[in-house]
């Protein structure tokens, strides 16, 4: 597993990918979870893309402790993926608003970002940010953002 990982940080993403999938098995993938979170620390976002979009979904990312490098890599690429809501969900889910806070200057205006962090703050009870990015991701073109503008619940408790 280490040498997969090496390979995919060097760059050799395809031949780390190889190596991951002769090796992670039912039986040991919990034992194995580790090396997605090395590859989210260390490789290069558009590696860690390639990475999470191939075999992703074999792993768990959300007990990763550097979780919002997912967020931030997706956005870096401008690409939307179940793995931005993984790591969403996991950061609203420890309570991690500083977290939140950090990605924001990674996603731009990308439109599906905001409005996907705007429902993470909401959950935070930081409604008044929730409203905000929920304003410019309408602006950006998301319809749903423009729906509930004026609609931040406090329903969620």
């Amino acid at each position: 597993m280490t040498e997969a990982k090496e390979r995919i940080i060097d760059g050799y993403v395809k031949q780390g990918i190889e190596l991951i999938e002769k090796t992670v098995s039912s039986n040991n993938i919990s034992q194995a979870n580790w090396v997605i979170c090395n590859i989210i620390d260390a490789a290069k976002c558009e590696y860690l893309v390639e990475v999470l979009d191939s075999i992703g979904k074999i792993f768990d990312i959300s007990v990763c402790g550097n979780v919002k490098r997912v967020i931030s890599c997706y956005a870096k690429v401008g690409k939307y993926s179940e793995f931005v809501d993984i790591a969403i969900n996991s950061i609203v889910n420890r309570g991690k608003k500083d977290q939140l806070d950090k990605v924001l200057n990674d996603v731009g205006n990308n439109g599906e970002f905001l409005y996907k962090l705007s429902l993470a703050y909401e959950k935070l009870h930081d409604l008044k940010k929730a409203q905000e990015l929920r304003k410019k991701a309408c602006d950006s073109g998301i319809p749903e953002a423009c729906e509930n503008i004026n609609q931040v619940s406090t329903s969620y408790s």
